[in-house]
């Protein structure tokens, strides 16, 4: 993240859960369930960290642990929200629908990030950016 920016960390892990997430109602016997877990599994694993490592970035120096401990708030009610949406799919159509949902809201987190996040951050400092061939 220090050498390539945040967003080449966030948005693709962003989208291969999305894509991830859609192809699994596809899924019919055990390798494909597999190959769609895979991925699942590679894309979360890819943004393991990223949303308190955002909040470190945009977290004062003054008051930083209340920042934090509110910003790790509102994740986790973040976290407790999208099984709430395959749920509610669920309930109003079918496991297939909800589960597209939750996929759908996968653009639009990977949208958000690129919108909202900083390529660099002030913590970046003068050797990761000449590592990227910034300077």
């Amino acid at each position: 993240m220090d050498r390539w920016g945040r967003l080449w960390i966030g948005v693709p892990s962003m989208l291969l859960m999305g894509v991830a997430l859609v192809w699994l109602p596809f899924t019919h016997d055990a390798v494909t369930l597999g190959a769609a877990a895979m991925l699942l599994g590679l894309g979360n694993g890819m943004g393991s960290g990223i949303l308190m490592t955002l909040g470190s970035d945009a977290s004062p120096d003054a008051g930083r642990a209340q920042f934090l401990g509110l910003w790790r708030v509102l994740q986790d009610t973040g976290m407790a929200v999208g099984p709430l949406v395959v749920s509610a799919g669920a309930a109003l159509g079918s496991l297939a629908a909800g589960i597209w949902a939750a996929g759908a809201l996968a653009p639009t987190a990977a949208a958000a990030l690129q919108r909202w996040v900083p390529r660099w951050t002030v913590h970046t400092n003068r050797t990761t950016r000449r590592r990227a061939g910034l300077g």
